[in-house]
Parts: structure tokens; sequence; C-alpha cells
């Protein structure tokens, strides 16, 4: 079960399944301010869209649209800005990959085997053929 089963409808939330509960209620939390930007903007292009008659406005113009009604946007203060993870440029899984990497190469250069045509290794490793391939 994953929050894709959480229906939101105009009576609230509802939860088909109650395993994600909590992760469920903190993603739709987060997309507050997405969905309130979504449903913001949309209407306004529409009707700027319908007004001069284009169906499909330029970025420019949605940048224009968006410019002039952004002052009437309320989007959330959201809790927890003030605390974040430091991003660093040599993850935490970085050791476990590195190590999961050398022991996949190590068992491929274990169990490959390498056959060479003895006439053509011959040609190759002795010294007086060199220079004349």
């Amino acid at each position: 079960s994953s929050c894709i089963n959480a229906e939101y409808g105009e009576t609230g939330l509802k939860y088909k399944e109650a395993t994600h509960k909590e992760a469920c209620k903190d993603l739709l939390s987060n997309l507050h301010n997405v969905r309130a930007i979504v449903n913001h903007f949309s209407p306004k292009i529409e009707a700027w869209s319908t007004a001069n008659k284009i169906s499909t406005p330029t970025p420019e113009e949605v940048m224009d649209i968006v410019r002039s009604n952004y002052d009437t946007l309320t989007l959330k203060l959201q809790d927890g800005l003030d605390h974040f993870e430091r991003y660093s440029e040599v993850p935490k899984e970085q050791q476990f990959f590195t190590n999961l990497v050398r022991q996949i190469c190590k068992e491929k250069r274990e169990t490959t085997t390498v056959q060479i045509e003895t006439a053509a290794y011959h040609k190759f490793t002795t010294a007086s053929n060199i220079g004349q391939i």
C-alpha cells in the first residue's frame, strides 16, 4: 500500500489502507503549496488564453500572468524548514556502492575465462615479430 491509495476529495483525505498513513499525510502536507500554485494559476492562465483567443500561451506570456497574479497567491508556511540535512559531495551510501562494485568486479574476474587462439597469441608475443604486424 502506498500514498497512491489515498484519495483527496471535498470531504478531505480518506485512506483506503492505513499502512502508510503518516507518510501519506506528510506527503500531502508537503504538496499543499504545489496544489495551491496549480489551483491558483491554472484558471488565470485559462482565462487569459480565452480572452486573448490563444490555445497555448508562450512561456513568456505565462510568466507575465504569474507575475501579475503572484500577489494574490496564498502559500502555507511549512514546518521544519529551519532543519535540513547538509549536502555532502560524498554521500553516506558511497562506501556501500564502492564495496558493491568492487565485489562485482572481483567475482566477474574470478568467473570469466578468456580463450586465446594459440597461433595469434604466439604471433603477438614473440619479439621477432614486433614491427611486422
